[in-house]
This record gives C-alpha cells, sequence and structure tokens, in this order.
C-alpha cells in the first residue's frame, strides 16, 4: 500500500472512532457495564459504541454508563457474557446457533443462558480476492492460497464448510492460513495469500484498505446455488447483498449476492432487566440517530431489530417490545 494511502486510512479511522466512540482509558464516577464487541476497524465496535451512546444520553437518569469494549469477537464475547466476564456482547447469529446448540467449539456443552437484546444489522458472507489471481467464483480457489480466519473462529467454520460443500479438499486442493482477519488485507497486497473469506458488515475499514494497495481487488459471489442451500436449510443464515458504492477501487461493477447473518446484541439471563429495557428503549426512541453513527445501520428498521433472534429474548427487551406494540 502506498504511503499516501495508508495515511489517509488512519487519518480516516481516527477521525471517525473519535466522533462516536467512548475513549476507554477515561475513568468515570458512574458505575459501568461493557459491551463487548470486536477489533476497532470492524462493524462490531461501531454497533457497541452506538448503543452505549444511546443508552448514555441519560446517563442522570439512570445513573449507569455503558461502554463498548474491543474484543477478539462472537466466540470470546459468547463465552465472556456466558461466563459473568462481561456484561454484554455482541455475535453473529449463527455462533449463538452453535452456542445454543452445542455444537462446533461448544460441542456438547450448550450454552442455555444466553438471551438477546436486539438484532443489529446483517453481516455479509464475503471473499476478498486479487483480481490478479484469476478468482471469479469460489471454484477458482483451487490451487490459491487462501486464508480464512483464526482456528475456532466462525469466519473459519463457515469458510470450511463452504469450501467442503464446492467439493474443495481443503487438504489438498488449495492452501490454507488462519491468520486473524483483521491483518488479511495487508497479507493480500503483500502477495502472502490471494483471497480471504471475512464474514462482516459493510461498508468496512478493512475491505476498504484492502482495495487502495497495488493488487487490483474484487468481491467474489458465492453463486445462487449455495445461496439458495444454506438459507433454506439453517435459520441463522438470510440472503444479503453487499453495496458496492463505498468501496470505489474495487472491480466489481454490481452489487454482489451472498449469504448473510445477522449481529445479535445480547447477554445472560443475570442481565439486569431495568438496565436492558432502557437499552431497547433508547435505541428504538433515537432510532434515526443510532442510523447515522455507522452506514452499515443505514436500513435498520423496528422489525429488523426485533426478528431472527436466534436466543430467547431477554425479560427486559420483551418487555418494551410488547410497550411498542411489536410484539404481542
Amino acid at each position: 500500500m502506498s504511503l499516501v494511502a495508508r495515511l489517509f486510512l488512519l487519518l480516516f479511522l481516527a477521525t471517525f472512532t473519535s466522533s462516536i466512540f467512548p475513549s476507554p482509558l477515561i475513568a468515570f464516577d458512574e458505575p459501568m457495564q461493557s459491551i463487548k464487541t470486536g477489533n476497532i476497524t470492524g462493524v462490531y465496535y461501531a454497533a457497541g459504541s452506538a448503543v452505549a451512546k444511546m443508552h448514555n444520553r441519560k446517563l442522570k437518569e439512570y445513573k449507569l454508563r455503558l461502554i463498548a469494549e474491543a474484543s477478539e469477537g462472537s466466540i470470546a464475547n459468547i463465552d465472556d457474557v456466558a461466563n459473568g466476564l462481561a456484561s454484554f456482547g455482541i455475535a453473529q447469529a449463527n455462533a449463538l446457533y452453535f452456542a445454543k446448540n452445542g455444537e462446533h467449539y461448544w460441542q456438547d456443552t450448550p450454552q442455555d443462558k444466553l438471551r438477546s437484546v436486539l438484532g443489529l444489522y446483517t453481516e455479509a458472507f464475503t471473499i476478498v480476492a486479487a483480481v490478479d489471481a484469476g478468482i471469479n467464483s469460489l471454484a477458482d480457489l483451487k490451487g490459491k492460497t487462501v486464508n480464512i480466519g483464526e482456528l475456532g473462529s466462525t469466519d473459519g467454520i463457515q469458510a470450511k464448510g463452504i469450501l467442503n460443500f464446492i467439493g474443495l479438499d481443503l487438504e489438498k486442493d488449495l492452501t490454507i492460513t488462519e491468520k486473524p482477519t483483521y491483518e488479511a488485507s495487508e497479507l493480500l497486497q503483500q502477495g502472502d495469500i490471494d483471497a480471504y473469506f471475512y464474514t462482516v458488515g459493510h461498508p468496512n475499514l478493512s475491505v476498504k484498505e484492502a482495495s487502495h494497495g497495488d493488487r487490483k481487488i474484487m468481491i467474489v459471489a458465492p453463486g445462487q446455488e449455495l445461496i439458495d442451500f444454506l438459507t433454506s436449510n439453517r435459520e441463522d443464515l438470510v440472503e444479503r447483498v453487499i453495496p458496492i458504492d463505498y468501496y470505489t477501487e474495487i472491480a466489481n461493477k454490481e452489487p454482489v449476492r451472498t449469504i448473510g447473518v445477522k449481529a445479535i446484541l445480547f447477554c445472560n439471563t443475570d442481565a439486569d432487566e431495568e438496565v436492558v429495557y432502557h437499552m431497547v428503549k433508547e435505541v428504538f426512541e433515537n432510532l434515526d440517530l443510532f442510523k447515522q453513527q455507522h452506514p452499515a445501520f443505514a436500513n435498520l428498521t423496528p422489525e429488523k431489530l426485533t426478528t431472527e433472534l436466534i436466543v430467547p429474548l431477554h425479560p427486559g427487551a420483551k418487555r418494551y417490545f410488547k410497550e411498542a406494540g411489536l410484539l404481542r
């Protein structure tokens, strides 16, 4: 990546984050509860910060400050909330699905105390590839070096399932790397990988960064057959379209149809009903302001905030939804 492009992205990130994200280094007089999110370039961090911002507008009334806390993502957030190490977290619907059913990382140990608070934006299964690698479909990944995310991550679990579905042998047909997804854009531009899998909200700063390097990139569509199969067989997966207006440097000329998975704000059964009620109330009553906090929130509606939540509703959220006429 050129020095100018890197400086531009750093300046953009600093300006964007400082405008809406509370600093974790400031000491406050009020009691605090944390919302575990993801890395600071991702939409989880923006979402947690936006929820905290809505709530903290009535700090004097609620006498509780919410803060967004960076984390390693869905799996770590579920474990921290389930074990009482954090009050709230944001996770992909598929991770909550696995946790609820005792699958994959939670094999034979279902997490039955998780409760949903709000459905947020929908993340998209995204395959970013270097144009010079000649990857125009999932089948073209054969013989290439592909990063699928850290070992045990939801990105990795989903990528392996999809690669197996299309008939690619992970050991024989391609070279797999398991680096953190936040490193993937740099790895691609350095020529260490040809493509990477990333389930993420759009627009995304990491994908934007990848598009500003010397290697031209594109977002690869997984194909309608795969989309139809997965969305018809899994309650946690939906169809999604990745808009490309934000990514002015990529090779794609049309939006990309793919698989989506909702990001969900959740807690455990011990979360205080009043706190959850106030969180939900402030997001709904300031929804227009909330949607302005990040472009990924632009299409949120009350229906999207209250549906496809995978784990049972927390009583505080259920109470507000009933009062607002959103739930019978």
